[in-house]
């Protein structure tokens, strides 16, 4: 796999403990995961984080704070949402493992993201929608009960691992966050111009696009051929 540790984003969704953000930091420092995102976190430069963070100081200090996910999540060309639910409509779920191998043929320098909700009750419904794929980490039990940090160790430890492979030759152009929001915009005006009503309305409808779309890996120039056919069908 062309992916490289540089090209990894751990996003971590508003995080309620100092704890846990030191033991994120150590468990990314062991696998080399160096770009560590958190989106509005608790105050976290106090003991509790540098004491479970132990051997990561210099990227507790280093952690990059944004606002909110979409400040984030616009900069990668792929997202990855983790989850441990399961939801009415479910997405294909993938484990750490699938997920690297559907990451495959990237190439150098593409920003993948990979999000990990709050520590109460994950991800959001939204926030998982928006994400091109959605994965979990299988287990024994039914309703699992996993620390944060530790699944951050798995699927950074699956991404340590993956990282040695060999690139694929084809160099992939792939599209940015923003060019697929785009295009969603853009098929949900062209809907609205059509001479009949969905079912479920404009909004359910290009929610079954992304469900498809958000599944593949989009190149630049796909999602300029979509533009195209979409604007058509506004036009006319």
């Amino acid at each position: 796999m062309a992916i490289s540790l540089n090209d990894i984003y751990f996003i971590i969704v508003e995080p309620q403990t100092p704890g846990n953000i030191g033991s994120i930091c150590r468990a990314c420092t062991n696998m080399g995961i160096r770009n560590v995102v958190l989106v509005n976190p608790v105050d976290y430069l106090v003991d509790d984080t540098f004491r479970l963070g132990w051997g990561s100081e210099a990227l507790i200090r280093s952690l990059r704070v944004v606002n909110t996910v979409d400040e984030i999540t616009s900069e990668m060309a792929i997202t990855a949402g983790t989850t441990q639910r399961k939801r009415e409509n479910q997405c294909p779920l993938f484990s750490p493992r699938e997920l690297i191998a559907e990451l495959d043929h990237l190439p150098a320098g593409t920003k993948v993201g990979i999000l990990f909700g709050r520590e109460n009750n994950g991800l959001n419904n939204e926030e998982l929608l928006a994400c091109n794929y959605q994965t979990t980490i299988p287990s024994a039990v039914s309703y699992p009960a996993m620390n944060l940090s530790q699944a951050v160790m798995v699927y950074g430890y699956e991404l340590f691992q993956a990282a040695n492979e060999n690139p694929s030759p084809y160099n992939w152009e792939l599209a940015t966050k923003t060019e697929q929001e785009r295009l969603y915009d853009l098929i949900g005006g062209a809907v609205e111009t059509l001479p009949f009503k969905t079912r479920n309305g404009t909004a359910a409808f290009v929610n079954l696009f992304r469900r498809v779309l958000g599944r593949t890996r989009l190149e630049a120039r796909d999602v300029r051929v979509l533009y195209k056919l979409f604007g058509l069908i506004k036009r006319k």
